[in-house]
């Protein structure tokens, strides 16, 4: 399987209803915070609540180097909208 550098962008949120921690990831061929922060996630809290945040009011955002096979069609793409 042939792998290519990507990078998984990582967003901390808070839950809306009772305050509580939250996480997304999505990956992307750029580095840039900008384009990630335009994603939108669906999340869903213990507490019950469920929503869609974007990226950009994330409490916190960071990037790490991922290697993606290039056959993995379900990871979600943070240069789009968020699949599945």
């Amino acid at each position: 399987m042939e792998l290519t550098n990507h990078f998984a962008h990582v967003f901390l949120f808070r839950c809306l209803a009772c305050g509580g921690p939250l996480s997304s990831t999505c990956i992307s061929a750029l580095q840039n915070l900008e384009q990630a922060d335009a994603h939108r996630f669906e999340a869903y809290c213990h507490c019950g609540w469920n929503g869609a945040f974007t990226g950009l009011v994330a409490v916190k955002h960071w990037v790490e180097p991922w290697e993606k096979p290039l056959q993995n069609e379900h990871s979600n793409i943070c240069d789009g909208e968020a699949l599945g």
